[in-house]
């Protein structure tokens, strides 16, 4: 009995099969199905080149990277909350990283500070072979605590 249903539901014709709920739950089916595997596949974190060598890659974690940059920012004393993100163009990393400000910093002098120090901690310390920079985003302003 069973097989005969499969075998008419092979047989139906279009207008058959979009009058059906069954054919609009295997559509919404597939379509949940995909957003769980995009979902899955944006939720998996890439490692980040670091550089290459004779004795092999070494590679950091976006997580790892992301810490670096905040410890980073604690030393500058202008600088709150901040947030990075890797932004990959081509072979070339460079990292956005978004922030509050002391509301009475000199923000040049701060964005300064903070590419001086980033650029030495990646490019001199780590040997970042494909570092392409640091873009600034101040999102907001901190008053003194």
């Amino acid at each position: 009995m069973a097989w005969e249903k499969i075998k008419l539901f092979y047989q139906w014709s279009a207008e058959e099969a979009l009058l059906s709920s069954a054919y609009w739950y295997g559509v919404a089916l597939f379509i949940f199905l995909l957003l769980c595997f995009w979902s899955l596949r944006k939720l998996k974190r890439e490692l980040v080149p670091v550089f290459s060598d004779e004795e092999g890659d070494v590679q950091i974690t976006p997580h790892a990277l992301e810490e670096l940059v905040r410890k980073t920012c604690e030393d500058i004393k202008e600088v709150y909350s901040p947030r990075t993100s890797i932004v990959k163009n081509g072979q070339s990393l460079r990292l956005l990283v978004r922030l509050r400000v002391h509301s009475e910093c000199l923000v040049k002098d701060t964005r300064s500070k903070l590419k001086n120090k980033l650029e030495t901690v990646l490019v001199e310390n780590l040997n970042f072979s494909n570092f392409g920079g640091v873009d600034i985003v101040i999102k907001g302003f901190q008053d003194k605590e």
